[in-house]
């Protein structure tokens, strides 16, 4: 997650205790609406997310992440998939969206960047299963992102310092859908902006509030948020971005236009309109 200098620095962020200035979003991450949040740990890192959207039956929970995680012959085992209560979990099985090409990784196909994850277990330590967001009025609506990433801020972006290695966590921050794109208009975008107004390429020029931000590396999969009425829905999984610094531009897999898929895979999953 990429963040505001100010929130940062607001937070105790300064040089030699980089780290520190992230709490403000490792609390909003940690709020109980987001206990489905998921890590994806290689064995040395967390490089991916993702969010546990419900068990069946048979005994297995199921992960909703980014198909991109499994480019490059990574295969399902090659992960370890911890809750953010931190429970380990193995996967079984994983399904690859079809529409989804990772020789075509740009703005137009990046909606289909969705894979589920059938986990050698049910999850029982992430409260009730979260809904995904159904609707057609996502566009103006403050998402809250979520995921286990890298860090940085605005005008430096990503950078190792900003991150706590010893006691690796996840982060939220919040933005605003600016567009509806893509195939399908299956794509939902989001830009960076600064405090100072001078950032913005899409929509308005100043940030939702102090708890601005922007994908980092390694939060890919994780669930992009939505408040309705009924509460909290998945609206979004972390697809792609393109920068991490000011004026940066993210975007999120549209989960309204692929109930049917995720149905397809796993159709005990709860949604609002």
């Amino acid at each position: 997650m990429v963040i505001l200098d100010s929130t940062w620095e607001a937070n105790g962020g300064a040089a030699g205790v980089e780290a520190l200035g992230f709490t403000a979003h490792e609390a909003l991450a940690m709020q109980p609406q987001f206990a489905a949040i998921f890590g994806l740990w290689d064995g040395t890192d967390y490089l991916g997310s993702g969010t546990w959207i419900g068990n069946d039956d048979a005994g297995h929970g199921y992960i909703l992440t980014a198909a991109h995680n499994f480019d490059d012959g990574t295969k399902v085992g090659d992960w370890t998939y911890y809750s953010r209560a931190g429970t380990a979990y193995e996967g079984l099985e994983v399904h690859i969206h079809p529409g989804y090409d990772e020789t075509m990784q740009d703005q137009e196909t990046s909606g289909y960047d969705m894979a589920i994850v059938m986990l050698d277990s049910p999850v029982t330590d992430a409260g009730d299963p979260p809904v995904l967001y159904g609707g057609s009025d996502e566009l103006g609506k403050t998402l809250v992102i979520t995921g286990f990433g890298s860090r940085g801020i605005g005008s430096s972006g990503e950078q190792d310092a900003y991150y706590n290695y010893d006691a690796p966590a996840p982060a939220a921050a919040a933005n605003v859908i600016d567009e509806v794109d893509g195939d399908m208009e299956n794509n939902l975008i989001v830009d960076f902006d600064s405090e100072a107004g001078d950032a913005s390429v899409l929509g308005g020029s100043k940030p939702v509030d102090k708890m601005e931000g922007i994908l980092g590396s390694g939060d890919s999969g994780g669930a992009a948020w939505i408040k309705t009425p009924e509460g909290w829905a998945i609206a979004g999984t972390n697809t792609w971005g393109d920068e991490s610094v000011y004026g940066a531009v993210s975007g999120f897999s549209r989960v309204s236009t692929q109930l049917d898929w995720i149905a397809s895979i796993f159709p005990d999953f709860y949604y609002v309109e």
